[in-house]
């Protein structure tokens, strides 16, 4: 099973990146290929919650469901991802640095569900850490911005 891991330093509290991470209407900005993500089940950031994400590569357009299986609230949310050929384990820790930032660890372990998927999976490795690393910078981007709107900082 190919893992994959990638950390980044947030200049932002952990509720403001939590706050990113879990608005499903900024998901297309910090997540490749990403069009739209739906809730399907649930509450968003409750464990049992179903999300269904539809990306489009090019002419291919595939959706794939997100089932948040573990959370501590502000600290480790654990997703099983499944669609597109592919089934993977997303595991997400957030640290606190200080008072202000914050260090984000995402881990991607996934297999093929289907032939060719178990022969290129692994050969994709480099892709994948590729594309989480621009994602994770993205993710930063909307964090720091001045003008994000981070709810739970107005608590």
């Amino acid at each position: 099973m190919p893992t994959v891991g990638a950390s980044i330093r947030i200049n932002a509290p952990v509720d403001a990146v939590v706050d990113v991470m879990l608005d499903a209407d900024k998901a297309p900005l910090w997540t490749s290929d990403l069009e739209r993500l739906e809730l399907a089940e649930g509450q968003i950031g409750q464990p049992g919650c179903v999300g269904r994400a539809h990306y489009r590569q090019g002419e291919r357009r595939y959706v794939m469901s997100d089932v948040l299986e573990e959370v501590d609230p502000g600290r480790k949310y654990v997703s099983r991802v499944s669609g597109g050929g592919i089934t993977a384990r997303v595991e997400t820790v957030l640290e606190p640095v200080g008072e202000r930032e914050t260090k984000l660890t995402l881990r991607w372990a996934g297999r093929g569900t289907n032939p060719v998927s178990r022969l290129m999976l692994p050969l994709m490795r480099r892709r994948i850490a590729e594309r989480m690393a621009t994602d994770l910078d993205a993710l930063r981007g909307l964090a720091e911005s001045p003008d994000a709107a981070h709810p739970s900082q107005a608590r």
